[in-house]
């Protein structure tokens, strides 16, 4: 049996695991085959990184370059306009003319002239001016005392002279044959009386400070003529160089009118079609004309009255490198994913892993959820039978406070009436044998009495204390208040205990104009419930009659801007002082709550202070125990009331704005 059936479980097996080990086969060839699209992507998108962030960069240069181009041509234009209406001035002149007329003393007319047109250059910034007659020699110049004067040299060759003497204006920029010296050389026709001309004034132009100005820059900049040759340029090398190949007839004409006094005119550049150059093209180097270190982003505009285009030039390679290594950051991205992708992978498998082996943890978790889920019904219940037996404790604390508070004035109420009326039976029945002893027992019954009225004062505080805590807010909307009248009524109250104490009352920057937003009954109750906290710490205390050994209280007002504590809106602070014992410090962390006291047990509920400071925060303000000990400090409790301002009121001559720490109660 056991032989007939096992090819069969074989068989089922190999079933089994046949589309297993096909299924891993196949995982492995999309493995393999998402690997390489992956790859091909991300060359892909390398590339388009790569193209993105070089088009960009140039684009910006370019924009760059074109800013910088007309800021160099606006300069150019100026300075060549500078000189354009000074030939056609001076030709006018008639000591000018004079130099052609035949009467005249020719020698003693042209010092004169040399003379004048020194002047002239000096005064107008002019490298030189020169007059020649109709032949071309120069008669007289500006630079007649220098080495390389221009006068008696023949220009009948130049440009300039030639168009001067067709009747217009002549401009041509040349390296002069005389000084060796580069200009833009402008000129206009001397005419005679016939108005036929009769020689030609020309004035040189040096544009050696724009080189200079390019220079200081840091930038590169050249300027190039109608035949591309480079007459202006940043780097001194590149001059009298071409940015393309001359045409044989440019350059008969360059020699035949000596332009530029035989200098070679070798090329320096060759434009490529997307728009840059390529320096170097026509040297002889070990480098590679095509090197990105030689090619050069070329802007340019035409500027000048003679054709002339300026030329901006930025290196490629700066944009190359910031291309290169965008792209070497987004390789990075790249490879920051792909490791986050294998580690996503790596984690996949360990949830599968985790989750066969929740499969197994199931029941165990569900059985220990339903026993947590039992144990959390039973405390939930132990919870609420310790909430419930915590309110009937408080409540139960709370009138026995109440009850002993009001117990022991009841006792003293019943105690001196029993005695007052004791008093008087007796003080009645002894008249008729001792009539002498009736106003005695009078006044004994009178001081009982007086103590039973001082009782009844003292239950009604107490009863207007719980009224005040149960009572709800005042509906009545908070208005401007002069704190000075809230304050003196207060003392009013208590004047009869402060005079008791001998106390001293300090008052510290409470002017007649200080006001508070408040509510006045509020305001009244809740400085009387401070000033007597105050009142009620000095009693008691051994005092040896002297200013400082006398019991003091100090009520000190600073205005403020603004106030952190308020919301940022303007207020003060109303500090209340005394030179009392101070606050216990196992008390500061309670003392707002109800039922907390620092007097002696029956002399006081412990109300005041809880309901001081929901007093002051109905007003919008802050009750607080300062932890600051200012310079003459009195060393006693010191409570500070902040309150709110008209904005028109607050103002400080020292911070603009108050951040202190948090109230030592929320």
């Amino acid at each position: 049996m056991t032989s007939r059936h096992a090819p069969g479980r074989d068989r089922a097996s190999s079933d089994r695991l046949r589309p297993e080990g096909l299924s891993l086969h196949r995982r492995r060839r999309l493995t393999w085959l998402a690997l390489g699209a992956s790859l091909l992507a991300g060359v892909l998108v390398l590339f388009a990184l790569w193209q993105w962030e070089f088009a960009r960069s140039e684009r910006e240069a370019r924009q760059h370059a074109a800013t910088r181009l007309h800021f160099y041509a606006s300069t150019l234009n100026a300075e060549l306009s500078r000189f354009q209406w000074l030939p056609a001035m001076l030709a006018r002149q008639p000591r000018v003319r004079a130099a052609f007329d035949d009467t005249a003393d020719v020698a003693e007319s042209g010092n004169r002239l040399d003379w004048h047109l020194q002047r002239v250059a000096r005064e107008s910034g002019a490298a030189a001016i020169f007059l020649t007659d109709a032949s071309g020699v120069t008669l007289a110049a500006s630079n007649f005392d220098e080495s390389d004067s221009f006068v008696g040299h023949r220009y009948a060759y130049r440009p300039y002279f030639l168009d001067a003497m067709a009747g217009g204006r002549g401009e041509f920029f040349a390296v002069g044959n005389t000084t060796g010296r580069p200009g833009y050389f402008v000129s206009a026709p001397v005419s005679g009386a016939d108005g036929q001309p009769l020689g030609v004034l020309v004035v040189k132009v040096s544009l050696e400070a724009l080189e200079d100005t390019w220079r200081q820059a840091g930038e590169t900049v050249l300027l190039a003529d109608a035949n591309r040759v480079v007459l202006l340029a940043s780097r001194r090398s590149w001059k009298y160089r071409t940015l393309e190949p001359l045409a044989p007839a440019a350059l008969d004409d360059i020699r035949a009118q000596q332009q530029f006094r035989g200098a070679p005119l070798s090329p320096l550049a060759r434009s490529l079609e997307d728009g840059s150059l390529v320096l170097g093209a026509g040297e002889a180097s070990s480098r590679s004309s095509t090197s990105v270190g030689q090619r050069y982003l070329d802007e340019s505009l035409f500027s000048g009255p003679l054709a002339w285009q300026l030329h901006f030039l930025m290196p490629l390679r700066p944009l190359y490198i910031q291309a290169r290594n965008t792209m070497l950051a987004g390789l990075a991205v790249l490879l920051g994913l792909g490791m986050l992708a294998l580690w996503m992978r790596e984690r996949q498998a360990r949830l599968r892993l985790i989750r066969r082996e929740a499969v197994v943890m199931r029941e165990i978790n569900e059985r220990l959820e339903e026993r947590v889920a039992e144990r959390s019904r039973e405390l939930e219940a132990t919870r609420d039978e310790l909430v419930q037996a915590g309110k009937l404790a408080a409540l139960g604390t709370m009138a026995a406070g109440i009850a002993h508070e009001l117990n022991q004035p009841l006792v003293g109420i019943r105690t001196y009436a029993a005695s007052g009326g004791k008093l008087l039976t007796r003080g009645v029945s002894q008249a008729t044998t001792r009539p002498e002893l009736l106003p005695r027992a009078a006044e004994a019954a009178s001081g009982n009495f007086t103590r039973i009225a001082a009782l009844a004062e003292r239950l009604g505080d107490m009863i207007r204390q719980l009224r005040v805590f149960v009572r709800p807010a005042s509906q009545q909307p908070p208005a401007p208040l002069a704190l000075v009248p809230r304050i003196e009524y207060a003392l009013e109250l208590l004047d009869e205990r402060c005079e008791l104490l001998g106390l001293v009352i300090e008052r510290q920057g409470l002017m007649p104009e200080v006001r508070v937003i408040g509510e006045q009954a509020r305001l009244e109750q809740l400085l009387t419930n401070l000033i007597r906290n105050a009142v009620d710490a000095l009693e008691g205390q051994q005092r040896d009659g002297t200013l400082g050994g006398r019991a003091r209280i100090r009520l000190s007002w600073q205005a403020w801007p603004e106030v952190a504590w308020l919301e940022g809106r303007p207020g003060g602070c109303l500090r209340i002082e005394d030179n009392g014992p101070g606050i216990d410090p196992a008390l500061r962390a309670t003392l707002f709550d109800p039922f907390t006291t620092t007097r002696e047990v029956g002399d006081g509920m412990g109300m005041g202070l809880f309901l001081s400071y929901g007093m002051a925060r109905d007003l919008g303000g802050v009750l607080r125990l300062s932890d600051d000990v200012p310079p003459g400090a009195l060393g006693g409790a010191n409570f500070e009331l902040w309150l709110c301002a008209p904005p028109d009121d607050a103002g400080s001559p020292t911070p603009t704005r108050l951040t202190p720490e948090a109230p030592d109660h929320e």
